[in-house]
């Protein structure tokens, strides 16, 4: 074993010492004239050089051979995780490979990949080693490369500014550049032609996702999406005819998102304010006002419902300019396919559930009663 190791690492190194040999020579020849002449004198010269040479290059050679070995000391039977970031050099790499044990001497390691020309071909990414990895499989993944993954959650509800600062604050996109995005109407046309959106709100939709690191904000929005468009595929074959139009039907998912907390009180929502359209009453959700506000407010105050936007549904009628946040597959089915009733009204509860009200009188005593509860 050890005369194949020494043979390779021979073979390696060989056009060095040829190029070291030349330059002796002719460095030497011009000092060394006279004994040059003289063969017997130049054979007991050149010979302790080319020795001495030759040990140096195998002593180089097996330095370097044993310094990128893999650390079989380490006694573990876990595995070793390592994460390589974007834009890491040979030299960070080795510092981290010696870190995490999994190499013995970074100066070797660092001058292997040098001489053979590898210095370039590590790539960065999150990767997992058995202990007992051996050099060729630890090199061989590391010139593979594993992608950075992020996994994402994004919850139902949030509005596109929400997402932005999420997805920003683990580095995954510039800001600007994918709030630009999100108000570029050809961009936006390009993936959703039906529903001629004026912004990107409404349709990023809210899931978990797997983002590569170094993706571009084009990419990581098209992601969101094509999601959006295959969950809408999925439930809009059972549609009920309600004469909306999409983007009204994603505005008004939207607005059921906003206000229901209890999941089979969906579709009644979504009921009672096609019920509120079609009598031409005001929607007057404080989902949507507090979407005026930009913030949201456990309780809103009468003042707060004054705020004059034209996402204040308490006072301009029908839908606001766009959704008013991005909602999750129940609330776009609940609209799809909304339930039948005669109410227009609903009042909050302290758990989160409502009370349907048919006429504004049972509504007022309704908010009565939940008033002298508390």
């Amino acid at each position: 074993m050890w005369k194949h190791v020494v043979t390779q690492n021979i073979n390696r190194f060989l056009p060095g010492f040829k190029a070291f040999r030349t330059f002796l020579r002719s460095s030497l020849y011009r000092v060394f004239r006279p004994v040059f002449k003289d063969r017997s004198r130049l054979q007991f010269i050149i010979k302790p050089l080319f020795w001495i040479g030759l040990i140096f290059f195998l002593g180089q050679a097996l330095w370097i051979y044993s310094g990128i070995q893999t650390n079989k000391t380490v006694i573990s039977s876990h595995n070793i995780m390592v994460e390589i970031p974007m834009g890491s050099s040979v030299f960070q790499i080795s510092r981290l490979l010696e870190e995490k044990g999994l190499i013995i001497n970074r100066d070797s390691f660092v001058w292997y990949l040098y001489l053979t020309g590898k210095k370039d071909s590590l790539k960065a990414g999150h990767y997992t080693f058995s202990p007992n990895v051996s050099f060729k499989q630890l090199l061989r993944e590391l010139q593979k490369g594993r992608p950075v993954i992020y996994k994402v959650t994004i919850p139902e509800g949030y509005t596109t500014e929400e997402i932005g600062r999420l997805l920003g604050s683990k580095g995954l996109i510039k800001l600007d550049r994918f709030q630009e995005l999100l108000h570029d109407k050809v961009f936006l046309n390009s993936h959703l032609v039906e529903f001629s959106p004026l912004t990107g709100e409404g349709f990023l939709f809210p899931d978990t996702y797997e983002f590569v690191k170094g993706a571009s904000e084009e990419e990581i929005l098209a992601i969101f999406l094509h999601r959006f468009r295959q969950v809408w595929s999925e439930i809009a074959s059972d549609m009920v005819t309600t004469g909306l139009s999409p983007i009204e039907l994603v505005t008004l998912a939207s607005i059921v998102e906003g206000e229901a907390k209890v999941e089979d009180e969906r579709p009644i929502i979504a009921g009672v304010f096609l019920n509120r359209l079609r009598k031409g009453l005001l929607l007057q959700s404080c989902a949507t006002v507090q979407y005026a506000l930009g913030e949201r407010k456990q309780r809103l105050l009468y003042k707060d419902l004054q705020i004059d936007s034209p996402y204040n549904t308490y006072r301009y009628k029908g839908f606001p300019p766009t959704p008013i946040g991005n909602p999750g597959r129940a609330s776009l089915a609940a609209v799809l396919q909304p339930m039948k009733t005669d109410y227009l009204y609903f009042f909050a509860k302290s758990d989160g559930s409502h009370i349907f009200s048919r006429t504004y009188r049972e509504h007022l005593k309704a908010q009565s009663l939940m008033a002298n509860q508390r």
